[in-house]
């Protein structure tokens, strides 16, 4: 009798008690939570093949490519269009800087993209209003 309590325990008690471990590791106190609307001062209507393309971006170190930490890719781009990331707390350094980056294709083809850098402080929920300009003419 008490082999069979024992595989019962192992069978049905752990597995339950790994998924509640798992979920008390993951609560929303360890994720941080980027969100915002991108848009542009153009008075036009992009074209139904337009894709937007949204990163979250360590910018610490200098004259480097900066690293992306997250990205999202949307399609069917209006204007403003928000977006939103949730991301471990454990993938941002202490002492590291980051931000977004926001550009709009076309056919492969940049047409919008932001100039200015908008800082992400990852110990403050925060919305960003990221303004993206239009590339040549």
């Amino acid at each position: 009798m008490k082999i069979a309590m024992t595989r019962f325990t192992a069978k049905v008690l752990l597995p339950i008690a790994i998924v509640f471990g798992l979920m008390a590791c993951a609560t929303t106190h360890d994720l941080v939570t980027i969100s915002g609307d991108i848009m542009y001062r153009e008075r036009i209507a992009l074209p139904d093949d337009a894709v937007l393309t949204v990163q979250i971006k360590d910018v610490s170190l200098q004259d480097t490519k900066a690293i992306v930490i997250a990205e999202r890719v949307l399609d069917n781009v209006v204007t403003p269009q928000a977006f939103e990331f949730q991301i471990a707390a454990d993938q941002f350094q202490q002492g590291h800087s980051y931000a977004v980056g926001a550009r709009i294709e076309v056919n492969g083809k940049l047409w919008f993209i932001n100039t200015q850098t908008y800082r992400v402080d990852v110990n403050e929920t925060q919305q960003l209003n990221i303004i993206v300009n239009k590339v040549g003419g």
